[in-house]
């Protein structure tokens, strides 16, 4: 990738979008800050339209979890998408969204990553990223909002309460963040475009490669209960499959999970 440029800029990421994401997307908007780039696509975006900021003021992530959104360092980007109609399988579109941005990042170069279910984005137990899906009106449209570490440092990371990394703490090197946000847009449109047919094996089988939880001793966190298993991988409906102690398999479809260093000391986030 090309030096990094100071500022994002739509001509460079429309430079490094191949000629099927140019065609799928109607527009590409840029903020020096926003609240949320996922809000704003809400309330003022069109299908197919693309919304960055360089700084976000109340990023979010799952279950209202405050995102750090430092200025210029890393990539907050937000995708409106549009279907002709519901899809069958559409609980598990955050997951497709998690395996587009770890292809993304494996063609930058980047190993030893991976998805901890069910989309945040991990390199050797570190957090590297995390996706936020929200549903908009009507049902069948939907704002992606993805959150990257690209050129964070640690005196950027302040308030972070779990271990970190960003792309750059894994390269040696700063990366160039307009070149990025195409490669991610490309991916993101090859997965959301094939989403309908996407066969439920094949979510499985494309699940496991990139699974850090799968095998791992875990505790799943729902509804003020914290329940003990093996993580299995995912069914085709993209559910958390978990082994219980007594051999019987329970399958989740949305809940908190954390790997289970100890049976007596508990557990940290994986």
């Amino acid at each position: 990738m090309s030096a990094p440029a100071m500022l994002l800029n739509s001509m460079r990421i429309r430079a490094a979008c191949s000629a099927e994401t140019q065609a799928a997307l109607t527009g590409l908007h840029i903020f020096p800050e926003l609240p949320s780039t996922n809000a704003w696509l809400l309330d003022h975006g069109q299908c197919g339209e693309v919304c960055l900021a360089e700084q976000q003021t109340a990023g979010r992530g799952r279950r209202g979890r405050v995102w750090q959104s430092p200025p210029r360092q890393n990539i907050y980007l937000s995708l409106r998408w549009c279907y002709a109609q519901v899809p069958a399988h559409y609980g598990s579109l955050s997951l497709v969204v998690g395996l587009a941005v770890v292809r993304a990042l494996e063609k930058l170069g980047i190993s030893d990553h991976g998805l901890k279910w069910p989309n945040d984005i991990y390199w050797r137990g570190k957090k590297l990223g995390g996706i936020l899906l929200q549903t908009a009106q009507p049902v069948r449209q939907v704002v992606i909002g993805i959150g990257l570490n690209v050129n964070m440092h640690t005196a950027d990371a302040t308030g972070i309460d779990q271990p970190w990394c960003s792309l750059r703490t894994i390269s040696g090197a700063p990366l160039a963040r307009n070149d990025l946000v195409g490669l991610l847009l490309n991916e993101l449109v090859t997965a959301l475009s094939g989403f309908p047919e996407l066969g439920r094996e094949q979510l499985s089988a494309d699940w496991l490669r990139w699974d850090i939880l799968a095998g791992q001793q875990v505790i799943v966190h729902q509804q003020g209960q914290a329940l003990y298993g093996r993580a299995l991988g995912i069914n085709g409906d993209g559910y958390l499959l978990i082994e219980r102690p007594d051999g019987q398999q329970q399958a989740f479809s949305a809940a908190d999970v954390s790997v289970r260093r100890s049976a007596i000391v508990g557990a940290e986030d994986a």
